[in-house]
């Protein structure tokens, strides 16, 4: 059997590189702008201290992209518990009083003074790293694993193998223990955004390594009724699912933010009100600099600019779907895979949330949103894709066929 392997130029893998960074950035830039005018509220003096404090972070968050486009992920991989212990550590602190700041209820933020950390997004960078390493040692037993049930005998008809065991173990439940494992740390906030979010992140980082749909199914129906449960025995929770299913009738109560953003949208028209003229953001919308920032552009740009900012994160996807096919080894393909999903998954939930396609959910825009946190963990992202991309510059395989 004869296997065609192909392979880009260097010159062609750095063309993604710097279409990604020239997106990413844009994005950054636009973000700038947007929080000048998505005031918190009509005071001139708050009205810019969102943009002051983005506009710290952005070089901040360079650097931190460029210290991840740098790192050596060989030497990454050998820290990899090391990394995965520090973010279950800091997510932790979180929620210790006097360590951990709560802001509505929630204890996500541990305040340093100067700088406000959202322990949470941590476990992104350790679901990327740590889960990649696992499943690049376990591709042997991920690509073996069934959920069926081997029949030895007439005697005993239903018993598994012990290889079936190990490959069960080692290809299955391994990477979803590291998962349900920073999910658990995330919950002590608790973000049930984020988890789900990670969730879905690490549970198409596993299906695209080989894990079977016959393990993926019965645990997306087990998950999936363990956060039916959840949210109704959750009353707030249960509120805000109900009101997203008709945030009309509740505009006034658990919707209001909702209702708010769905108007800016149908005030903003096709090309928008104009910036800093939008009325909705500054007055009716709360927390317009944060989640729902995806409204203030629809105000003030319009239609048009959704639709760019849109384009731009799938402009992202497909450049580094391209180059990750040709990446060098499953560890940094992995981890192009998963640093991706996190920037453009994101943005997608977001968009779904803020247009009422989704139920209502705390999770920021990428490089748009206000939080320092954020800033600075979607520029670790894009570094980590740099970094696999660099890497995939120099293929595995140099023959242009490999014959098995």
């Amino acid at each position: 059997m004869v296997i065609k392997v192909k392979h880009e130029s260097p010159g062609t893998l750095g063309g993604y590189s710097l279409g990604i960074v020239m997106l990413a950035l844009g994005l950054a830039l636009f973000g700038l702008v947007v929080q000048y005018s998505a005031g918190i509220s009509l005071s001139s003096s708050n009205r810019t201290g969102a943009f002051d404090r983005q506009l710290l972070y952005v070089p901040i968050a360079i650097v931190a992209g460029y210290f991840f486009y740098r790192l050596n992920l060989d030497r990454v991989r050998e820290r990899r518990w090391w990394i995965l212990g520090t973010a279950c550590v800091v997510m932790g602190l979180a929620r210790v009083p006097g360590i951990g700041v709560s802001v509505n209820g929630s204890w996500r933020w541990i305040d340093f003074g100067f700088f406000r950390l959202q322990a949470s997004d941590l476990g992104k960078l350790a679901i990327v790293l740590v889960l990649s390493d696992v499943l690049a040692r376990m591709q042997r037993h991920t690509l073996k694993t069934n959920f069926r049930i081997w029949r030895l005998s007439d005697r005993h008809p239903y018993v598994m193998t012990s290889t079936g065991w190990q490959d069960c173990r080692e290809g299955f439940l391994k990477p979803l223990a590291i998962i349900l494992l920073i999910a658990g740390f995330i919950g002590l906030g608790p973000d049930l955004g984020t988890i789900l979010l990670c969730v879905a992140v690490g549970g198409v980082m596993m299906l695209i390594s080989g894990v079977r749909w016959s393990y993926v199914i019965p645990s997306f129906l087990l998950g999936f009724s363990a956060l039916t449960v959840l949210i109704l025995n959750w009353p707030n929770r249960m509120r805000r699912f109900t009101s997203f299913l008709d945030p009309w009738e509740k505009r006034g109560d658990e919707a209001y933010q909702l209702f708010e953003g769905m108007v800016a949208f149908g005030v903003g028209g096709l090309t928008g009100k104009g910036a800093a003229n939008g009325i909705q953001g500054r007055a009716y919308l709360p927390e317009a600099h944060t989640d729902f920032v995806f409204s203030v552009i629809g105000e003030e740009y319009g239609l048009v600019a959704t639709g760019l900012v849109a384009f731009t994160y799938f402009t992202i996807f497909i450049l580094a779907y391209r180059a990750m096919r040709h990446s060098s080894d499953l560890y940094r393909f992995n981890v192009c895979l998963g640093a991706t999903l996190f920037l453009v998954l994101q943005a997608l939930i977001n968009m779904g949330v803020v247009t009422g396609c989704l139920p209502t959910k705390g999770i920021s825009l990428p490089f748009i949103s206000y939080g320092g946190t954020n800033l600075v963990i979607m520029s670790c992202m894009v570094g980590l894709v740099l970094n696999c991309i660099r890497d995939s510059a120099e293929p595995a395989f140099t023959p242009k066929e490999a014959r098995v």
